[in-house]
């Protein structure tokens, strides 16, 4: 059930209500009807909506909503590639992409919000035998509007060759690093956040990992 309003011979559904009071107009966050002996919301409406796919979107603010309640996850970083010259050394994982819940973002009815999700990051090439080997990108910062999180650091190559990759920083805030590659090991797990979301990517046994992607959710009403 929504409010309309008939304007100029036209039904029109108001993105703000108001009322006189006082000598002042004032803002009406919420109006409800009686019916059947029962007290109902007819405004505002509220909701969910999940953002999953990588890339920037936009969110256009509700009638009546002038707050919505967001969630951000980052992405995590791509783990590092093992390195393999005669003993074989494993990669370092990726970190994982940091997260935010329940963060109130303050908004007006009909605004256009900035939503942008971010990509797991690329687990680091393996060359071969004796030529190397790559450190895992980071992954993609997850806001929306102002509220962010930021990808986890790549799972790094070691300094000398060869020699087992180190782990990549957490996102921030609430990021877990990964785990560094073991000597004449496997590569280390990428870091784990616990949300189920921007998963680091695993150090190689040959190529690293690739990391989780970000999400986000906002909620309403």
């Amino acid at each position: 059930m929504s409010l309309h309003v008939y304007d100029g011979g036209v039904w029109r559904e108001p993105l703000e209500v108001f009322a006189y009071d006082g000598g002042s107009w004032r803002t009406i966050r919420e109006v409800y009807i009686k019916e059947a002996g029962n007290w109902k919301k007819i405004f505002p409406s509220s909701g969910t909506q999940t953002f999953s796919s990588t890339g920037t979107t936009s969110f256009t603010v509700p009638a009546g909503i002038y707050s919505l309640n967001v969630n951000v996850y980052g992405a995590g970083g791509g783990g590092s590639s093992q390195s393999f010259c005669g003993d074989s050394h494993g990669g370092g994982g990726g970190g994982s992409g940091g997260y935010q819940t329940s963060q109130a973002l303050s908004v007006t009815p009909g605004q256009s919000v900035s939503i942008t999700i971010g990509a797991g990051g690329v687990g680091g090439y393996y060359p071969g035998f004796c030529a190397g080997h790559n450190s895992g990108s980071s992954g993609g910062t997850t806001s929306v509007g102002s509220v962010q999180a930021t990808g986890g650091g790549g799972g790094q190559k070691a300094g000398g060759y060869p020699a087992p990759g180190s782990g990549g920083a957490g996102g921030s805030p609430n990021g877990v690093n990964g785990s560094g590659g073991g000597f004449y090991g496997g590569g280390g797990a990428g870091g784990n956040n616990g949300t189920g979301h921007g998963t680091g990517g695993n150090g190689g046994g040959g190529n690293g990992g690739t990391g989780g992607n970000g999400y986000a959710s906002i909620s309403w009403g």
